[in-house]
């Protein structure tokens, strides 16, 4: 079982045009319409896996129900506190012809204690039958920036094993509290370490910095050009399969997904990385904000290269 827990959810929506201009009108191509937050993808994909997945968090209004309807429908379990106010709307214009995105980011709902409290009192009773717990997003209005660090430190006490993927001081103070592994892209880890990462090696120095502090794998996502991984004292690249971009909306989640599946089959970090390589992949091959297919990942999946680094 895997839990994820999304503070902040949204909808994202996803308009489709060409030769996208600031102060022009533009005719749409396609658009689509998706439940987000990064742990709510995660619980999405994992499903699709194969790997049951509840997803946790707070909605908010007619967004915070059509995120809910869209789970239900596609059978991904939930317990969500409703708070007053709207769950984000975020939208991204993709440009067909230099295939760009631009993306505007909602702030979402002010979530208060008492909603705090009831989450909390929702999700430990699953503590005991979870392998793996997913913190990942933005913090909402309201809520203070220790909370992961708060439910990696509860997961740690029912022998959890804890994937972390957020920025800034959520992030910061989330590996104090020693999650198994997190996931930054690389410039969310430029940001923590607080320097530009210009090459592999200062990607690998910045990956054993943070182990240092008690993280036990740290993955860097790099688009197309792959990821870096450190465990122990050797590191792997993942180079993904060449497929056709049309979005990467979405697949730094499905990575995420592929390696929270990988932890609850109790698989090696390898097999983790091979499978969050190709389910990335798999995502980063369709349009819009929609994920990829379970058919998609294994097709990938034995297309994807690890090369040993150290």
């Amino acid at each position: 079982m895997i839990l994820t827990l999304t503070l902040n959810p949204a909808i994202d929506k996803t308009i489709i045009v060409s030769k996208f201009a600031l102060g022009q009108v533009h005719r749409v191509s396609k658009s689509y319409l998706d439940p987000a937050g990064k742990g709510i993808n995660v619980s999405r994909l994992a499903d699709r896996m194969g790997c049951p997945s509840i997803a946790f968090g707070f909605l908010a209004g007619e967004m915070g129900l059509l995120n809910q309807r869209v789970l239900q429908e596609e059978g991904v379990q939930s317990h969500f506190v409703r708070v007053p106010g709207q769950t984000r709307l975020n939208v991204t214009v993709y440009d067909e012809d230099t295939a760009t995105g631009t993306s505007f980011y909602d702030s979402g709902p002010t979530v208060e204690q008492v909603h705090l409290a009831k989450l909390e009192d929702d999700i430990k009773p699953w503590f005991p039958a979870c392998k793996v717990l997913v913190v990942a997003g933005s913090m909402p209005p309201g809520v203070p920036d220790s909370v992961y660090a708060d439910y990696i430190t509860l997961a740690h006490s029912t022998g959890t094993k804890t994937i972390l993927d957020s920025d800034g001081q959520p992030m910061r103070l989330g590996i104090k509290a020693r999650p198994y592994l997190i996931k930054p892209n690389l410039g969310e880890m430029e940001r923590l370490v607080g320097r530009t990462l210009p090459d592999t090696s200062s990607v690998i120095d910045a990956a054993r910095e943070v182990q240092a502090e008690g993280v036990e794998v740290v993955i860097v996502s790099m688009g197309a050009q792959g990821a870096i991984c450190s465990y122990q004292d050797q590191v792997w690249r993942a180079i993904p399969p060449q497929v056709e971009l049309r979005s990467t909306v979405g697949s730094g989640d499905s990575m995420v997904a592929g390696l929270a599946v990988s932890i609850a089959r109790k698989e090696t970090v390898i097999e983790g990385l091979r499978l969050g390589t190709a389910a990335g992949a798999a995502t980063a091959m369709v349009q819009g904000s929609t994920l990829g297919t379970h058919a998609d990942v294994q097709r990938l999946l034995g297309q994807v290269r690890i090369e040993r680094l150290v």
